[in-house]
This record gives structure tokens, C-alpha cells and sequence, in this order.
């Protein structure tokens, strides 16, 4: 047992600065039961920076399909015939609607994600600038959106509608993004995230795991994050789907995952960290370890192309750990 180099890992989180390249590495190879110790290490991480509170992210689907991107996982992509939904952007309306059902079982925070490189049409970018305003005027959530590769311009249109934060992932490693997507760069992503930086917005940046990387990669992007000094890393486990270039890898196992989530706490101690697509199938019975691991919020309800499970549930396993679930904006 290596109780001692778990100490010392722990202990340098607590200062908030967080492990280094080395130690994270160094967490490939702990047993079951060294991960179990941890697990007390980076729970009580989680609550030196996070306290009891978890926060629940929701999303809307705003504008399906038909993305000319070839990432590997997605089942939007235009390159892959899946049975995804396809349609164009919601009306305000719709958006708003989905909001308000967020807020009413428990989100804090909305987000509007559509599909494509970027939402760069000029009607479209007027609706969901007044989407935003509408729901800042309408309901207490924090608002957030996903629309790709975004330029300058557009994002500080959208924080001064009153857009408190954007997300764009990262995918994965750079070492490993060219086996995921070809149709455009990891430097493209990581320029999106400065972007946002630039006009203000806090910045939710995470990426996917489960799709073939080392272990070492996922130290590859936490570092990367690390160094963009964002808020928020919304933690994705593949879900591989019929059809895509991913459909044949299988899921990551539980044990497997809970390392990789410890390894972002022990990393990123400061950070929101939002446990979202996958958590359903990779931690089947099992997702309140993800906060002993150091997750201190999910997404709750329905992902993009596949159902979620009932937010009464989330809400629930939340409050039997003796733990907060937050229901308004912070």
C-alpha cells in the first residue's frame, strides 16, 4: 500500500496547486485497494474546495445532425449513418421551455448546444442571443452554450445578452485528437477556448475518455487544461454508438474511470468537475463513488442523442450521501 506517496499527493492538492505530471502517472498503476484509499484522499478534496454542494448542469439539443465534422464518437457527424435525430434550430420558445423544465427538477445551469462547426448564420446567432436573454430574464439559472468552433466577435455578442459561460471540449489528448477527428485541429479547439476567455466568459472546457488513449494521454489533457486556467471540466466516458467510427471499443470499466476522475481532482483541485455522458452505463449501480473520487456535479436529464435517467433519481442519490444538490444559480 502506498500510503505515504497518497499522502504526499494529497496534501499538495490541499495547497490547491495541485500534482504534478509525474504523480498523476504514477496513478496508472494503483491496485483496487490503493484507489479505494485514495477515494478517502480526493473525497475529502472535494469538500475542502467544493463543500457538500453538487451542481446539476442540464442541456437542450438545440439544432440536431448534420454536422459536416468527422469527430469518431458523435452520432451528428454527416460521415456516419446512425439513427440520430436531425432537425434545425429550436425557436426561442422551445429553448426557453426547456429551461424552465431544467430549473423546476433541480439545475442550476442550462445549456444550449447545437451541432456544426459553428453556429455563425446571422438568424441563428440572433436566436439564441435572445434565448439567453429571455431565460436570464425569465428564471434564476446560469446560462451556457456549446455551438463549436466560435469566433471572437460572436462570443462577446452573446456575453453581453447576458451568456455567463461557454463549453467547448477538447475531445481528447493532442497526442491522440488526429485518431478522433481529421476535418479540423486541436489547435482549432484550444483557440475556441481562448476565444471565450477573451470575451469574458467563464469557460467549461473537458473532453471524452474511453476512446482508445493511454492513460497517459488523460494526463495529457488535464496538464493542457491546467494551463488554460478554466472553470469547469465536464467529464464525458464514451458511450460507443451504432454506427459511428467508435461503435466496436467497449465501455471503460468502473475502476477504471473512478482513476481517471481522481487523477482530474488531483490535478485540477479547484475545479468544477461535472461527471456527464456515460455515467449512467459505466457506473451503472454505482454512481455515488464518483464523488468520493472528486466529482462535484453531473449533468442531469437527457445528453444529446441518448436519454438520461430521471432527474428524481439524481436528486436522490445526491441527498442519501448527505450531500446538496444545488437548485438555483449561484
Amino acid at each position: 500500500m502506498r500510503k505515504d506517496q497518497i499522502k504526499q499527493m494529497i496534501d499538495s492538492a490541499l495547497d490547491g496547486k495541485g500534482i504534478t505530471r509525474r504523480q498523476a502517472l504514477e496513478l496508472e498503476f494503483f491496485s483496487r485497494e490503493e484507489l479505494d484509499y485514495l477515494f478517502e484522499g480526493t473525497n475529502r478534496l472535494r469538500d475542502r474546495f467544493k463543500g457538500d454542494d453538487v451542481k446539476i448542469c442540464s442541456i437542450v439539443n438545440a439544432k440536431a445532425g448534420k454536422c459536416e465534422e468527422d469527430c469518431g464518437f458523435c452520432a451528428q457527424s454527416s460521415q456516419f449513418k446512425t439513427d440520430s435525430p436531425e432537425y434545425g434550430l429550436l425557436d426561442v420558445e422551445k429553448i426557453v421551455e426547456a429551461a424552465k423544465e431544467a430549473e423546476a427538477f433541480g439545475s442550476n445551469e442550462f445549456s444550449i448546444v447545437t451541432s456544426g462547426t459553428a453556429l455563425n448564420r446571422r438568424e441563428e446567432l440572433d436566436q439564441v442571443i435572445e434565448a439567453i436573454k429571455r431565460i436570464k430574464e425569465e428564471t434564476n439559472l446560469e446560462t451556457c452554450c456549446s455551438l463549436g468552433l466560435m469566433n471572437l466577435d460572436d462570443l462577446r455578442e452573446l456575453k453581453a445578452a447576458g451568456l455567463d459561460r461557454c463549453h467547448h471540449n477538447l475531445e481528447t489528448a493532442a497526442s491522440h485528437f488526429e485518431k478522433i477527428v481529421t476535418t479540423h485541429n486541436y489547435e482549432d479547439e484550444v483557440q475556441a477556448v481562448k476565444n471565450a476567455k477573451e470575451a469574458g466568459l467563464q469557460v467549461c472546457v473537458g473532453g471524452i475518455f474511453g476512446m482508445g488513449e493511454t492513460f497517459a494521454q488523460r494526463v495529457e489533457l488535464a496538464i493542457d487544461i491546467q494551463d488554460l486556467e478554466t472553470q469547469s471540466f465536464p467529464v464525458n466516458f464514451l458511450k460507443p454508438l451504432e454506427g459511428t467510427a467508435l461503435e466496436n471499443m467497449g465501455l471503460m470499466e468502473r475502476y477504471e474511470a473512478l482513476r481517471t476522475i481522481a487523477m482530474l481532482r488531483l490535478v485540477l483541485p479547484t475545479i468544477d468537475l461535472f461527471v456527464c455522458g456515460g455515467r449512467e452505463e459505466v457506473f451503472t449501480n454505482h454512481q455515488e463513488q464518483i464523488f468520493a473520487a472528486g466529482a462535484n456535479g453531473i449533468l442531469g436529464g437527457n445528453y444529446l442523442t441518448t436519454k438520461g435517467q430521471d432527474p428524481k433519481r439524481d436528486i436522490d442519490m445526491i441527498e442519501r450521501l448527505g450531500l446538496n444538490p444545488i437548485y438555483q444559480s449561484i
